[in-house]
This record gives structure tokens, C-alpha cells and sequence, in this order.
């Protein structure tokens, strides 16, 4: 099929307005978070399921590679296109048909257009929400594609802990209605849950029915400068298994080179009085009870006390619970502003976090001495964003080098046990770390996975197989 047939086809099933050629692609659907811009053949834009399944099909006949996207707040470039004459952007920010609300069941059917903020201010005035904290606004359709996590995963678990069906669209058009929204179903394999984190690989999601927690009606967090490193994984075991067990909704780690960036021009006087410690634990409490009946903030401050006591924490900010979260979410924005952001989104077991930081540390200092580590995350369950600043003043690090420094680090991580993505999904920029540190078992069994949904991969950015690696950064 010529591109001119399947441009006009495609304007025939979601309208002219909504299919663009390569040229006339507005900048923020080709412009990832942190990389440079990407560039696609055409940008399609459909409104339902059925738009989504006739696309497809053309896109298979005209032989095009089909990457989806949603807000495009993805760090691994899943969703930026690079091939101007074969890849096909498949936006799902118009995906909008479903917004079907059960209150008994507290589930939401969603399509995957609408914005996790969208849902959540439509949820509120039923005192329930989609439990998943971000400092970005995702659109659902992204956020299941990568199973996200976010600051409060501890007590709500990720997207897939709260995912009750799906529907997609596979690389032919077929449409699969998978999961039918119960809580209790063993009547047929989860195959939902396959798409969950396939990164749009398997097909491409239109719709979900989520499950739904209660609002928070009151929440208590306090910034804590522990006595020493040895006394963060302590206090974690402490705080989760004593009085307060069960009201944990996060515990955050912030390196002191993160909480700087965080401060982002703010001075640190209000924050420990001005001498902030080398290491910050945030936590926080939430509760559906009132304050009336449970007081949190009591809760906290004795259970700090009895901390202070023991020495195991020096300091704590206590009643500055917006500021503490503002300060946390503007970390990354912080480091962007000091050079070049290296991240690596990881998973460790808890007991192997320290000595990581200290091995990956010492590697560095020795192998890129300019690197300057400013790690922060979500320690309490078992994330990590090990940030790398790169300065601006140092010359760009070749391609080369940034492969050999992100081999060094990754290895590190697996020799320990740990993922090379916790929640950030894997894409382009890791693809080639995937099948350089994974199982060549489990790169086979995925291969044959993926051929089943997509034989002619047409789908996605990602090959979960076993090909070879072409990335620069291989």
C-alpha cells in the first residue's frame, strides 16, 4: 500500500483531522523527557476500540511499525518513534469512550486516553481514587503499558496489583476483551496481565477496569536525618512492623546531593536548620480514619521520640507535609538544571541497598570520576533512582564510554540480583542491557511469547527476545 493510500484510509476510519504526515507532527508528541527528539512517518489519533482495531490493520497491510503513545512522560524512550519512513505514532490521548464507574464494586472501566489526574478528580467526590502516586500525569492506556509504581506503592502496590481486565487491540486488529472486572476470578488464565508492562510489545491497550482504594482522610510525613546509613533499613523494619504497621504509605530515601536538587534554588534554612544531613528518610502515614478517632501526627511524633531516644535518628522536620512531598518531586527537575542526567530506575532487596551505593559509588570515583551520584526513591519498596549528574562544564561522554559506564553499573545490580528497571519499564533506552544481563532462558521463552501476539514485530519499541543488539549504547 502507498503512503498516500494509507493516509487516506486511515483519515477514512478516525478522520482527516486526526491523521497527520511526518512534517506536520506537532514537537510534543516527538520530544522525550530526556532525550533527543524521535521522528515517525505519520501520527494517527483514534477516539474508540474499533478506530484503534481498523488502524492496526491498515498499519499491517501497508507493512508500517505501529509505537504507541500516551502523555508521554516515559523516561526509557518507549514512546518516541525514530524511523521517519516506517514507524507509525499511534497516540491514545483520544481514547475517551469509557468512564464507567461502579460504586459497589469500587471499579472504574477506563479508557486508556483519560489522565490519571482526570480520574482521580472524578473519583474524589466518591472518596476513592486509582491508588498510584506520580509526580507526572501519565494517561492510564502509559501507565499499564509499564506497570508504574510511584511514592506510594508500598501501601497500594503497583498498577498490576490493581488491574482487574483489559482491552486490546493485537498487531492484526483483533480485539480481546481479557478479565471481566471481578475480584475473585480463576475461571481462565490471567493473560491480562501480560500486557501489564509489555510496553504496548504485545498490543496495544484501549481500555482497563481498575480497582479502586478509599481516600486517604488524613496523612502525616516527616523528613528524618537517621544517626548513620547502618541505621535506614532499622528504622524501616521498625516503623513497619511496630504501632504503626499498616499506616506506612512511604518511606523515601533522598541522598544529600538529591535533597539539594530538590531545594532548587531554595535555600536550606527551613530543612533541619540549615545543616542538612548526608542522608534523608521521608515517611508518611495515611489513614481512612479521622483524626478524631486516629491521630497520626501523635502517632508519628511518639514514635520519633522513642527513635531519638534510642539515637538511631538525630533530627526531623515535622508539619511541613506539602513541602517535604513538593521538595521530593522536584528533584529531577533540580539535577536537569546541573547537567546531564544519567538515570538508572533499579530494584534491589533491601539488605543489598547500602552496599550497593557504596560499591556503585567506588566504581565510579575510580571509572568517572566527574559523575556525581544523587540518588533518591522509594526504598521502602525496594526502588531506587540512581541518579547520575553529568556536568555541564565536563565535554560529553561518548557513546562508547556511556555504554561502558552503563554496563558497569547494571552489572553491579544483577551481580546483586536486582532489575535494571523497577518501574520505569524497559524501551530503547535499555534494550540492549536487557538482553546483555538477562536469563538467555527467559530471552527465548519472551521471544516466543511476542511472535505469538506480533510475528512480524510491528508493534512497540521493544524486542523481548534474543536479537541482537543494535543500540549505540550496546
Amino acid at each position: 500500500m502507498l503512503m498516500d493510500d494509507f493516509l487516506r484510509a486511515a483519515g477514512e476510519v478516525c478522520g482527516a483531522d486526526f491523521v497527520v504526515a511526518g512534517a506536520a507532527i506537532e514537537p510534543r508528541y516527538l520530544q522525550p523527557a530526556r532525550y533527543a527528539p524521535g521522528e515517525a512517518v505519520a501520527l494517527l489519533r483514534p477516539a474508540t476500540q474499533d478506530e484503534l482495531s481498523l488502524l492496526l490493520k491498515l498499519a499491517a497491510e501497508a507493512g508500517l511499525a505501529v509505537v504507541p503513545q500516551g502523555a508521554h512522560t516515559g523516561l526509557v524512550r518507549a514512546a518516541t518513534p525514530s524511523d521517519g519512513e516506517r514507524h507509525l505514532l499511534l497516540s491514545t490521548e483520544r481514547l475517551r469512550e469509557h468512564f464507567e464507574f461502579d460504586p459497589l464494586d469500587r471499579t472504574l472501566r477506563v479508557s486508556a486516553g483519560y489522565k490519571l489526574s482526570e480520574v482521580n478528580e472524578r473519583l474524589a467526590e466518591h472518596g476513592l481514587q486509582f491508588a498510584i502516586d506520580l509526580s507526572a500525569d501519565p494517561s492510564i492506556g502509559g501507565m499499564l503499558a509499564h506497570n508504574t509504581g510511584g511514592t506510594r506503592m508500598l501501601r497500594h502496590g503497583d498498577v498490576r496489583a490493581n488491574v482487574l481486565g483489559v482491552e486490546v487491540a493485537l498487531a492484526d486488529g483483533t480485539l480481546l476483551r481479557l478479565g471481566r472486572g471481578l475480584q475473585k476470578d480463576n475461571a481462565a488464565l490471567p493473560l491480562q496481565q501480560l500486557f501489564v508492562g509489555s510496553s504496548g510489545s504485545l498490543g496495544l491497550i484501549g481500555a482497563a477496569t481498575l480497582r479502586l482504594q478509599p481516600l486517604a482522610r488524613q496523612r502525616a510525613v516527616a523528613l528524618v536525618a537517621p544517626a548513620t546509613l547502618a541505621a535506614v533499613m532499622p528504622l524501616y523494619q521498625r516503623v513497619m512492623g511496630g504501632e504503626l504497621a499498616g499506616l506506612v504509605s512511604a518511606f523515601e530515601g533522598l541522598s544529600r546531593a538529591a535533597f539539594e536538587a530538590g531545594l532548587h534554588g531554595e535555600g536550606p534554612g527551613r530543612w533541619f536548620e540549615g545543616q542538612l544531613p548526608d542522608y534523608a528518610l521521608l515517611i508518611e502515614l495515611a489513614s481512612e480514619l479521622p483524626a478524631t478517632t486516629l491521630d497520626l501526627q501523635a502517632l508519628l511524633q511518639q514514635w520519633l521520640e522513642s527513635e531519638f531516644e534510642s539515637g538511631a535518628v538525630v533530627d526531623a522536620v515535622l508539619g511541613a507535609d506539602e513541602a517535604c512531598w513538593a521538595l521530593r518531586h522536584r528533584i529531577s527537575e533540580g539535577l536537569r538544571a546541573q547537567g546531564s542526567v544519567i538515570g538508572f530506575d533499579i530494584a534491589l532487596r533491601r539488605r543489598h541497598f547500602m552496599g550497593f551505593r557504596e560499591q556503585a559509588t567506588a566504581w565510579l570515583a575510580r571509572e568517572f570520576p566527574p559523575a556525581r551520584v544523587a540518588d533518591f526513591g522509594h526504598l521502602g519498596d525496594g526502588g531506587l533512582h540512581f541518579n547520575l549528574v553529568w556536568p555541564s562544564s565536563e565535554r560529553a561522554l561518548p557513546d562508547a564510554e556511556m555504554a561502558r559506564l552503563r554496563r558497569g553499573i547494571y552489572g553491579l545490580v544483577t551481580a546483586l540480583g536486582g532489575s535494571l528497571s523497577a518501574e520505569h519499564g524497559v524501551g530503547p533506552q535499555i534494550q540492549a542491557y536487557y538482553q546483555a544481563f538477562s536469563d538467555p532462558a527467559l530471552l527465548e521463552l519472551s521471544g516466543r511469547l511476542q511472535s505469538l501476539f506480533d510475528p512480524q514485530r510491528r508493534l512497540g519499541l521493544v524486542d523481548w527476545g534474543a536479537a541482537a543488539a543494535t543500540s549505540s549504547d550496546a
